[in-house]
């Protein structure tokens, strides 16, 4: 239902007008960050044009269409996958196959409805190749026919593509939305909520995500003890901050957006003596503790290094190397110390 997607109001009333309008496009293109709600807006979307009771922009969520789109096995919803139209294909990218396989389904007409619907995510991993046997079926698309093509970067397709779509763009959702969410949803985890909705980047996906992984909050706390211990502690700290980096090399994303809301965190401590409007509301014990006893200006360089090392990640550098000298260098501006340089 498009009441149930959390935010993105413009989105949905262009959406809503559309189906009310009889003025549905044959393609469009849902562009933002991942996690961010496109999918689920997508399935919305597909839910409320194949509706046989709709009212207002909205599916009545009951009849037979409803009820196949809500278990997802309506017939004339397909999300392309590889996988989709050969099990064996292990790629996560759109291939060229499977733009074919699409194309030669794209022309056999709806099985229980008016209109057939075409979800595509990871749209833009497209190549050339399959960017232009899609633009083939864009540019002499059925009537019946609407393809939505998910994606994180649009200028990933090609010109001729986007000159045939309707673009759409999905930006990060308020914190106060996802926390409201994830309070209504997950009512044993209030404590965490604000946490997860600030690491959630304004991202509904990656707030479920945070909530549902068991890994998520043990490697929360293993970092608060690291840089807890760090304060006026001997270099063992970094030691372990080094190695906990290590064995989190495929969550190092999650470790850095951790490691930032909660130098953020210090640094509004640090300037205004309060923990009112901090992210890890639930460790503000911890955030007073290592606040009153570092430096004012110690955060901000914090996440200077932060910042520095997050480029340093995306380069041909060693993994190890890049994580021993972020932890020294976390600990050397802890205390106050620069033996490196």
């Amino acid at each position: 239902m498009f009441s149930n997607v959390v935010g993105h109001e413009k989105v949905k009333s262009v959406l809503a007008a559309s189906a009310l309008g009889n003025r549905v496009g044959h393609a469009y293109v849902f562009e933002g960050p991942q996690g961010v709600g496109r999918l689920t807006m997508a399935k919305a979307f597909s839910k409320l044009l194949l509706c046989e009771n709709s009212s207002e922009g909205e599916p009545c969520g009951v009849c037979k269409s409803c009820s196949m789109c809500q278990s997802g096995n309506h017939p004339d919803v397909q999300i392309i996958t590889n996988q989709l139209y050969d099990a064996t294909k292990k790629s996560t990218d759109v291939l060229v196959d499977t733009v074919r396989n699409m194309k030669k389904d794209v022309y056999i007409k709806p099985y229980a409805s008016e209109r057939k619907i075409y979800i595509v995510p990871r749209a833009d991993t497209m190549n050339l190749h399959a960017q232009n046997s899609l633009l083939k079926v864009l540019e002499e698309p059925p009537e019946y026919c609407t393809i939505i093509l998910i994606a994180e970067n649009s200028n990933q397709f090609l010109p001729t593509i986007l000159s045939r779509v309707v673009q759409l763009s999905f930006f990060p959702v308020q914190n106060s939305m996802i926390e409201e969410y994830l309070r209504r949803e997950f009512p044993s985890m209030q404590d965490e909520v604000p946490a997860i909705a600030a690491m959630s980047g304004g991202c509904i996906g990656k707030a479920k995500m945070l909530v549902e992984s068991e890994n998520v909050m043990q490697l929360r706390n293993e970092l608060f003890a690291c840089v807890t211990g760090m304060v006026k502690k001997g270099s063992r700290a970094a030691y372990d901050l080094m190695l906990l980096l290590k064995r989190n090399k495929d969550d190092i994303k999650l470790v850095m957006d951790m490691l930032r809301e909660l130098f953020r965190d210090l640094m509004f401590f640090c300037q205004t003596g309060t923990c009112e409007k901090i992210g890890n509301r639930d460790r503000s014990a911890e955030i007073q503790k290592i606040g009153s006893e570092i430096y004012s200006d110690v955060p901000v360089k914090l996440l200077e290094i932060l910042l520095k090392y997050d480029d340093y990640f995306l380069k041909n550098i060693s993994y190890a190397q890049i994580a021993q000298c972020m932890s020294l260098e976390f600990w050397e501006v802890i205390n106050d110390r620069s033996y490196r340089s």
